[in-house]
């Protein structure tokens, strides 16, 4: 363009401006509708290619959308730990077992998610009546809290053996063995909860190892004076054959127990140990009492029968057996005592 201007200048100061002036019009105006049009072409190219673009991935982001793409990148990334600890501390076990749920997809042997996921569905499992849905918590429990301890990452170690332990005693009759084995490494390990000791001794009760059960519950004694606690190693101090010891205890909780239910429960033993001695009237003041506290215990009628049976009056024996099909028609040592001849 520019020598073209050049050479026209000097061409019309030689000639002329006149005789140039109207090529030079054509010409420029031929130069410049070119270059205009090629620059509006060039420029209609890049907006077709952009619309393109954009409509290709408008069309791949809305296909994404639909197959829940961005959904499931979002699922992945791990929830704060700070979020999981304040619902932890709120007892939200659900919002914590889901939570590491989905932090597990991100990372799987993450032993913090594993280790509130397990211990989030003891938890919740221990809120439940027992069911299906407990036994499944109990086992997802297990399941996590395993892998906790298998990843040998940093952990607390003894305090997951604990719950570990715990949730197997909760599974009953086959789990007793497991129940022990990890309640004792627990303890081995450096933590003891207040009731290690009482959940070990009702394992050992159950496995039949009277005497490991007596020494937990002793230890458990140390701790506290809970009826209950009372009333379960009495029944092991009978078991392991030591009457005196139970009576002690049972006696403590008609003294100093406020729960009616645990009286009655300890009436029942002290009248079998009474019985078992030969003292049939003490075997009968307990009874009686029961009686009073509970007209319509059958158990309690039935047993009153027996200890009238062992004073020989058959009379008061089949009375009291009576009253006990009549509260409950279903009594079959009952109804078995009133179809003998005495």
């Amino acid at each position: 363009m520019t020598r073209f201007v050049l050479s026209w200048y000097k061409e019309a100061r030689r000639y002329g401006v006149s005789a140039f002036m109207e090529p030079f019009s054509r010409t420029l105006e031929h130069y410049t509708g070119s270059y205009l049009a090629k620059r509006r072409r060039k420029r209609m190219a890049i907006v077709l290619v952009l619309v393109a673009s954009a409509a290709l991935l408008g069309g791949i982001g809305l296909r994404l959308r639909k197959s829940g793409f961005f959904e499931r990148i979002s699922a992945t990334r791990p929830v704060s730990k700070q979020k999981i600890m304040d619902d932890w501390k709120s007892k939200k076990w659900d919002d914590v077992r889901s939570e590491c749920l989905a932090s597990l997809e991100a990372k799987p042997l993450d032993p913090f998610y594993l280790s509130f996921r397990g211990l989030a569905s003891f938890y919740k499992g221990m809120d439940l009546a027992e069911g299906e849905d407990r036994a499944a918590l109990i086992d997802e429990s297990i399941a996590a809290l395993r892998k906790v301890l298998v990843t040998g990452r940093s952990i607390p170690k003894a305090q997951i053996e604990y719950v570990l332990g715990k949730a197997y005693y909760d599974k009953g009759d086959s789990y007793y063995d497991e129940s022990v084995k990890y309640l004792e490494q627990s303890i081995a390990d450096g933590y003891l909860a207040s009731d290690s000791r009482e959940y070990l001794a009702l394992a050992y009760v159950a496995l039949g190892d009277k005497a490991k059960a007596i020494s937990n519950f002793e230890a458990a004694l140390a701790k506290s004076r809970a009826d209950l606690l009372l009333i379960s190693t009495a029944k092991a101090y009978v078991d392991g054959g030591e009457p005196v010891k139970a009576e002690a205890l049972l006696l403590e909780v008609l003294a100093n127990g406020k729960d009616d239910l645990a009286k009655e429960n300890s009436r029942f033993i002290l009248g079998d140990i009474y019985g078992g001695r030969g003292d049939f009237a003490k075997a009968e003041e307990q009874y009686s009492l029961i009686i009073a506290m509970d007209a319509r215990s059958a158990e309690a009628h039935y047993r009153l029968g027996l200890a009238y049976q062992s004073q020989g009056d058959s009379i008061k024996a089949r009375a009291e057996w009576r009253k006990a099909v009549s509260i409950d028609p279903m009594h079959a040592a009952s109804r078995q005592k009133l179809s003998e001849k005495l």
